[in-house]
């Protein structure tokens, strides 16, 4: 099995702008999100035609989808939901602001500020930031890394065995999501740090494994 795997984020929205966590929760598309994914849509025309798409269940990546595939002229391409590509879950964090939880993380770390913590966390060998986040929820809702990972990888095998040998396959998820995927192909591909809205990377399944064949295409 061979298999080409555009991945893309969701195009921003309105949690993105407010500077709030957005895992499972949703949020619309802002008019600048939905203008991204549709020039990039525009502009993978010719470049590549999909075989399949693929987004997660949530409804900013399946707008998301939508938009480019109807701007690249294949709107008539059935689009698959599958809810293991969803993004991390934060919990009782659902909506709060990023910058109040990553406060809270360092204070809970005895770490001297905000900046002292992310950039531990960036550099980490590990998602500190689920594990922290998992650990201090206090619903008890929130994934470990482990479960988070185990539940992506999932959804990467449904999209192997819903595929064809040599296709070229969309797919639209999210930034947490994205980061820890290519962290389970290659530790020191990226840092713990998320991809910007509507960028495409690519991935390559061959000789049993996924490859990871470029971070951030330019399309022009």
């Amino acid at each position: 099995m061979t298999l080409q795997l555009y991945l893309v984020r969701h195009g921003k929205t309105v949690f993105n702008t407010l500077g709030r966590l957005q895992g499972w929760s949703d949020s619309p598309l802002t008019a600048e999100g939905r203008e991204a994914a549709t020039q990039l849509g525009y502009t993978l025309r010719g470049k590549v035609d999909f075989d399949a798409a693929f987004s997660s269940t949530s409804p900013r990546a399946v707008e998301t989808a939508h938009l480019i595939l109807s701007a690249k002229g294949q709107e008539n391409l059935p689009l698959n939901t599958i809810e293991e590509l969803r993004e991390y879950c934060f919990g009782g964090f659902e909506g709060e602001f990023v910058q109040k939880v990553h406060q809270t993380i360092a204070t809970h770390r005895g770490l001297p500020d905000v900046d002292t913590w992310l950039e531990q966390y960036r550099h980490g060998r590990y998602n500190m930031l689920a594990e922290s986040v998992s650990e201090l929820d206090p619903l008890g809702l929130a994934e470990t890394e482990e479960a988070f990972i185990r539940r992506l990888k999932q959804g990467m095998e449904k999209i192997l065995f819903h595929s064809h040998k040599n296709e070229r396959v969309l797919m639209v998820s999210h930034g947490m999501a994205i980061t820890a995927l290519l962290k389970s192909i290659n530790p020191t591909a990226i840092l713990y740090q998320s991809v910007q809205n509507a960028t495409v990377l690519r991935l390559d399944f061959h000789d049993g494994k996924w490859h990871i064949i470029s971070l951030n295409m330019h399309y022009s």
